[in-house]
């Protein structure tokens, strides 16, 4: 009764093993990296990364976690994401080496935006508004 019972669990267990994912971070074709999930090929050698970045205006200056203006760095072939919120003033988001821009906002309005970075280098993220680009609100995109 007991050599039974033994084969019925190694049985059981084989079978939950063979039919497992092979990997967590994987399922059909939405890949996981970073706990950010990413549309294309299983294949991890061409996975498309998203990059998101949260980004404040204030007047005359981006901030992140602080930072004044700071340098937001991705490398080629990234989906990009910039989560944008006016914190005092009416600001934007843009960038036109990659035609991105976001809508203009007031105190306390958010936007956001998407592209990929398609071409290495480094570019300018600053503000539209006014003469605030002029006045210092600007910063580094950097693609690797």
């Amino acid at each position: 009764m007991k050599r039974i019972f033994l084969i019925i669990l190694i049985l059981f267990s084989t079978s939950l093993i063979a039919c497992s994912p092979k990997d967590d971070n994987i399922s059909g074709n939405v890949v996981v990296k970073d706990n950010q999930p990413v549309i294309g090929s299983n294949d991890v050698e061409e996975m498309i990364i998203m990059k998101t970045f949260a980004l404040s205006g204030e007047n005359f200056k981006f901030l992140m976690n602080g930072q004044e203006n700071p340098d937001l760095i991705v490398n080629e072939g990234d989906k990009v994401r910039i989560d944008f919120t006016s914190g005092q003033g009416f600001h934007d988001f843009v960038v036109d080496e990659f035609n991105a821009a976001t809508d203009n906002v007031s105190d306390g309005g958010s936007t956001s935006i998407e592209f990929t970075a398609n071409k290495k280098g480094t570019f300018e993220y600053y503000c539209s508004v006014g003469e605030h680009r002029q006045r210092g609100m600007k910063g580094k995109f950097i693609v690797q």
